[in-house]
């Protein structure tokens, strides 16, 4: 993916020239249409920016109201339509269903984020730099745990290597002190699935089923294995356009392996991005952190828990958007985009480009595509960019 402005501008020109073309000529919707978001203006702006396949999901005080799907979701050897029932790898979406999860525990009185990480696996996890600052699990979901993605970490997605040995290696840490800077990290967040797992003695997938998607009624899972049948979007990129897609969802659900049980040490590549869920059912994962109406019922998180979430602790490097990040949320407070102050997380990957973004008065979208320009503008993506101007101004 393109990340700086040279890189950017590179694409930008690549793309435009021969750059796979949009698969989004028609334009379908289902639920109530807003007069101000018409097919034109929607379908114009996943075709500029060569959009494969999307399901977009738009909320409205707290509801869901319509659903757009347009394009494919699977281009070969049948040609396979998005529907509002497509599941999609949300890629780093994943960490906001997992701080919730995270959050939901905490509002049940079963962890604090304040709580070391050590003290869920049982031996030391410091910066060997700063032996004496423990890493928290708040600071694995905020991204300011000083742990960072070492080569080590990248080879144990073709080799296993343990949790603990990956924690033990130096490479793992960058040169600054816990809990004092933003550094973004999959391998932080992924860790996160570790420490429940062992905390609970349960899978992380397990957990996710009876303390987030079960209580909510959401179709959701971390375990592809399970998913049979069921239509799962690839992911294609459109430049350079391959004859392939760069993420095979038939082939990813054949070879996935059941995640049933516990396996603290070698569940650190999971809660990072392997979320497979529809656009409508994470529009409903997200309704938790608005200020939508419980009647009778206790909330889903205290208030403790959503402040955490809401809070940014750092800042994304590339300021030319204004971006933060909190306990598993990004805040997006830039006027030239949009009026309000936005909350929500992106996910890239395989040249999938997806977003969610809402108000806390319950008002936003979910945006899931099977393949996208991913041109950037700072790290906002300029197709959630676009989005955002049309759904949130």
């Amino acid at each position: 993916m393109p990340v700086g402005a040279c890189k950017n501008r590179m694409y930008r020109l690549g793309l435009a020239a021969l750059g796979r073309r949009s698969c989004c000529d028609a334009l379908r919707s289902c639920g109530e249409i807003r007069e101000a978001i018409t097919p034109k203006s929607l379908g114009g702006i996943l075709r500029h920016r060569h959009v494969v396949g999307a399901s977009i999901q738009r909320i409205s005080q707290g509801h869901l109201a319509e659903c757009y799907t347009a394009g494919l979701a699977r281009l070969s050897p049948l040609p396979l339509p998005v529907t509002p029932d497509t599941l999609f790898r949300t890629a780093s979406i994943a960490k906001l269903a997992t701080a919730l999860l995270v959050f939901r525990l905490q509002t049940l009185g079963r962890l604090e984020v304040e709580e070391a990480a050590e003290d869920f696996l049982g031996y030391p996890v410091r910066n060997p730099r700063f032996p004496h600052i423990p890493v928290t699990l708040g600071m694995l979901l905020s991204h300011t745990s000083s742990l960072r993605d070492s080569p080590a970490y990248f080879s144990s997605f073709s080799h296993t290597v343990s949790l603990h040995t990956l924690l033990k290696d130096p490479s793992s840490f960058a040169s600054h002190e816990p809990g004092s800077r933003f550094l973004y990290s999959n391998f932080a967040a992924g860790m996160i699935a570790s420490l429940l797992e062992a905390r609970f003695g349960r899978s992380f997938e397990a957990l996710a089923q009876e303390f987030l998607f079960g209580p909510l009624g959401i179709g959701a899972t971390f375990d592809p294995s399970t998913l049979g049948d069921v239509p799962v979007a690839d992911s294609y990129r459109v430049f350079p356009p391959a004859r392939g897609p760069a993420f095979d969802a038939a082939q990813r659900v054949k070879d996935a392996k059941p995640l049933g049980m516990p396996k603290p040490e070698t569940r650190y590549l999971l809660a990072s991005g392997n979320l497979y869920i529809s656009a409508p059912h994470m529009a409903r994962l997200l309704l938790p952190m608005t200020e939508k109406n419980t009647g009778n019922r206790a909330p889903f998180l205290n208030e403790k828990s959503l402040a955490q979430l809401r809070t940014p602790l750092g800042r994304w490097p590339d300021h030319r958007v204004p971006l933060g990040h909190g306990m598993g949320l990004m805040t997006l407070r830039d006027p030239q985009i949009s009026s309000q102050t936005l909350y929500g997380h992106q996910g890239f990957s395989y040249g999938a480009v997806n977003g969610v973004f809402f108000t806390t008065k319950g008002d936003g979208f979910v945006s899931f595509t099977s393949g996208a320009s991913e041109q950037r503008q700072g790290h906002l993506a300029m197709l959630n960019r676009d989005l955002i101007r049309l759904f949130l101004p």
